[in-house]
């Protein structure tokens, strides 16, 4: 990732550890995919139980590295949206 904007030079991270925000956006889409599909592979589309339940865990486990980067997106968003951040650097 790129420690700052190409066009308007915001530095992206504020300070050590800024993005460990991003865990929340990367943890509750997974697991509310996760905790959605369940019931209704189970109980709406009658799927048996263990096959579902694989393929759950696989989810679980590989989704959130491949969303790594776009949670981390998001939590810049949000952080910027809630808490604007107009300074930016002239160094180059």
């Amino acid at each position: 990732m790129h420690p700052s904007c190409e066009n308007c030079e915001l530095h992206y991270e504020r300070e050590p550890g800024f993005f460990l925000g991003s865990i929340y956006f990367n943890y509750g889409l997974t697991s509310l995919v996760a905790s959605a599909a369940y019931p209704i592979a189970v109980f709406a589309l009658k799927w048996p139980r263990n096959p579902v339940i694989t393929v759950i865990v696989a989810f679980v486990l590989l989704f959130p590295l491949w969303f790594f980067r776009y949670a981390r997106s998001l939590w810049l968003g949000f952080d910027q949206f809630v808490d604007p951040r107009n300074d930016v650097s002239t160094e180059k």
